[in-house]
C-alpha cells in the first residue's frame, strides 16, 4: 500500500457498471451513449444488448430484438466474472426477455436503476403492451425508476394533464406506489414552471438549485454576470424541476434553467447511466454518500451535457457526453513504464538532449582529453552557478503551500550550501582558493542560465520551478551513469584521469540517489495534477530551454580553446 504522497504505478481500480439496454446505430442512445457515460465518470463498463436499431437522430427505423436466453447469457457471464457496482436498465424490447431479467437481478446484491424506455422521440414504439405488463414484474427489483411525465402517466395510469408542480409530486406519488420501486426521479423537462411557482416549497421541501442556494444568494457574482448576460437562472421563469421521491415521500426538487438545445437524442439514457455511476463512484469513495449529493451529481452532468452538445445530424442530435473528460496529454506512471513525463520530456527534442549529456566537453572529460584551463574555467562558473542554484529552491521553499514542499525545498538548498564546500575544496586541488572563485566573473553563459531559473520560478508555479531546475539534475545523472558505463567499455578512464573525481561523484550512488528522488517527486506531481496539452507545451518548453542552457554551458568551458 502506498501513501497520498508516494507515486503510484499501480493502475486505479475503477467502479463496475453495467448497462442493460439496446443498441443506437445513430450512437446518441442505447448502450453507446451509456458507455460513453461511464467512461466519463471514470468507470468501467459492460454491456448486455437486448436489441438492436436502425436510428438516426430523425428517429427510429426498425428494432431487432435479441432473444431471451441470449440477453441472459450475457448477463451470467459478466456477473459470474464480476458483480458490478450498479446495473442500469434500458429497452428492454420484450415480455419474456423482462420476466427473465426480473428474476436474475431479484438474486443480485447490487443497485439497480431503470428508465423505463417505451416510446422513441419520433413516435416508434420500443416496448409492446404485453412487455409494459411484464414489467411490473421487474419494478419490485429497481431502486431507482427514472420515467419523464408521459412514462410516467403510462406507468401509473394518470389521466390529467400535467400543468402544475403540484401535479408533478402527485404524479411522482402515483408511479413511485404503483410500481413499488423503491425511489421514482420524475424527470421535469415536459413541464418547464415558474421561479415563483417552485419558491412555493421552500422550507416544505428540500430545494437544489442548480447553482448555490436560493435563500441565501452565496454566489451573487454568478447571478450578476448572468444578468449583465440577460440569462440569471433566478430571473428567468423557464426552470426545469426533477423530483426525487422515495416511498411516497418527495426528498427533493432538483431546480435548473431549462436548457434551449435540439441536442436532447439520449438525454433518459444518459442520466440513468449517469445516475448508476454517480451511485458508484459515491460507494468506492469516502465522500458523502447521500441520495440527495448522488442525484445532482448526475443530473449537473447531464445537463451540461446538453448545454454544450455541438450539431449533428438534421434531427435532435446526441449531448456531448466527453464534456467534463480532458484529453490527457501523458498517460499515468505504470510499472511498464514508470516515468512517462520525463520520457515526453526527453523524447521532445532527442538531439537537443544528446547535445547536453554527450557533449564533446563530456566526451573530453571522460577521456581525460580536456584541457585544464577549460575544466578550471568550468568549475569556476560552477560555483557561481551553484549560489543561483540553491536560490532557486530557497525561492521554492517561499512558494511552496506545504511543509512536505518547503521541508524539501530547503533540504535541497541547504545540501547544495554544503556542496559549495565541497566544491571550494574540489577546486582547491586546480590550485583555485576561494578568493579565486569570488573574484571570477559570472559568464554571459552561467548569468542567463541562472536567470532563466529564477525568472521562471518568480513567474511560475512550483511545477515550473522543478522543470527549470530538473535538467541539471537529471542532466548530470546521465552523464555520471554514461561515463561510467564509457569507463566499463574502455572508452574512457578514471585511472590516471584529472577528472575522475568529478566522474565518480557524478556516477556515484549518492547523487543518483538524489536524481531517483527528483524524479520520483515529478512523475508524483504532474500524475496528481495532470497537466493540459497546453500546460505540458509549456512544461517542456522550460524543459527545452534549460537543455539548451545546460549545453551553453558546456560551451563556456571549451569556448577557451
Amino acid at each position: 500500500m502506498t501513501s497520498k504522497n508516494e507515486l503510484s504505478l499501480e493502475p486505479r481500480v475503477r467502479p463496475h457498471v453495467m448497462t442493460i439496454a439496446g443498441s443506437d446505430s445513430g450512437g446518441g442512445a442505447g448502450i453507446q451513449a451509456d458507455l460513453k457515460t461511464i467512461e466519463a465518470f471514470g468507470c468501467y463498463g459492460s454491456s448486455v444488448l437486448t436489441g438492436l436499431t436502425a436510428q438516426n437522430t430523425l428517429g427510429v427505423q426498425a428494432v431487432h430484438v435479441v432473444p431471451t436466453d441470449f440477453v441472459i447469457q450475457q448477463l451470467q457471464s459478466i456477473i459470474s466474472d464480476e458483480l458490478p457496482k450498479a446495473i442500469k436498465l434500458g429497452m428492454l424490447t420484450c415480455a419474456s426477455t423482462i420476466r427473465a431479467l426480473a428474476r436474475e437481478v431479484s438474486k443480485l446484491n447490487t443497485t439497480i436503476i431503470l428508465d423505463p424506455v417505451m416510446i422513441s422521440t419520433s413516435g416508434h414504439t420500443l416496448l409492446p403492451d404485453d412487455a409494459m405488463e411484464a414489467l411490473y414484474e421487474l419494478y419490485p427489483h429497481v431502486d431507482y425508476l427514472t420515467p419523464n411525465i408521459p412514462e410516467a402517466k403510462k406507468l401509473s395510469g394518470w389521466s390529467h394533464e400535467v400543468k402544475s408542480l403540484d401535479d408533478m409530486v402527485e404524479l411522482a406519488r402515483k408511479t413511485n406506489e404503483r410500481t413499488k420501486s423503491l425511489s421514482v426521479l420524475l424527470k421535469g423537462g415536459h413541464a418547464v414552471v415558474s421561479r415563483e411557482e417552485v419558491l412555493k416549497y421552500v422550507g416544505k421541501y428540500e430545494l437544489v438549485w442548480e447553482e448555490g442556494d436560493d435563500e441565501d444568494d452565496t454566489v451573487e457574482v454568478y447571478n450578476e454576470y448572468k444578468e449583465s448576460l440577460d440569462m440569471n437562472i433566478k430571473a428567468r421563469k423557464d426552470l426545469v424541476v426533477d423530483l426525487l421521491v422515495k416511498e411516497g415521500e418527495v426528498l427533493a426538487m432538483f431546480v435548473g434553467k431549462k436548457v434551449d438545445s435540439q441536442s436532447t437524442h439520449g438525454t433518459g439514457c444518459t442520466l440513468s447511466t449517469a445516475i448508476a455511476c454517480s451511485y458508484a463512484v459515491s460507494s468506492d469513495a469516502a465522500a458523502a454518500k447521500s441520495l440527495i449529493s448522488i442525484f445532482k451529481r448526475a443530473i449537473g452532468y447531464t445537463q451540461s451535457a446538453i448545454a454544450t452538445a455541438f450539431s449533428f445530424g438534421h434531427g435532435h442530435g446526441p449531448l456531448n457526453h466527453g464534456h467534463l473528460t480532458m484529453r490527457r496529454a501523458l498517460p499515468s506512471p505504470s510499472k511498464h513504464n514508470p516515468h512517462p513525463f520525463l520520457t515526453h520530456l526527453i523524447q521532445s527534442d532527442l538531439p537537443l538532449w544528446k547535445s547536453y549529456v554527450r557533449h564533446p566537453f563530456v566526451v573530453q572529460l571522460g577521456k581525460g582529453t580536456l584541457p585544464r584551463k577549460c575544466f578550471e574555467h568550468y568549475i569556476k562558473q560552477d560555483y557561481h552557478y551553484l549560489k543561483h542554484y540553491a536560490r532557486a529552491h530557497a525561492l521554492g521553499a517561499y512558494k511552496a503551500d506545504s511543509f512536505e514542499d518547503i521541508k524539501a525545498f530547503t533540504e535541497i538548498s541547504l545540501h547544495i550550501a554544503r556542496e559549495s564546500t565541497m566544491h571550494v575544496a574540489y577546486c582547491q586541488e586546480f590550485g583555485l582558493s576561494l578568493a579565486d572563485l569570488e573574484e571570477t566573473p559570472e559568464s554571459a553563459n552561467c548569468s542567463a542560465y541562472a536567470r532563466y531559473v529564477i525568472d521562471i520560478g518568480t513567474q511560475g508555479d512550483i511545477l515550473d520551478l522543478y522543470m527549470a531546475v530538473a535538467s541539471c539534475l537529471v542532466g548530470y545523472g546521465e552523464v555520471g551513469l554514461w561515463l561510467k558505463k564509457q569507463v566499463e567499455r574502455g572508452e574512457a578512464k578514471v585511472e590516471g584521469n584529472l577528472y575522475g573525481r568529478w566522474m565518480t561523484d557524478y556516477g556515484g550512488r549518492e547523487f543518483l540517489n538524489a536524481v531517483n528522488r527528483g524524479i520520483e517527486n515529478l512523475e508524483r506531481r504532474v500524475a496528481r495534477d495532470p497537466p493540459s496539452p497546453q500546460r505540458l507545451a509549456k512544461l517542456t518548453k522550460i524543459w527545452q530551454e534549460c537543455v539548451r542552457l545546460e549545453s551553453g554551458f558546456w560551451d563556456m568551458g571549451l569556448n577557451l580553446l
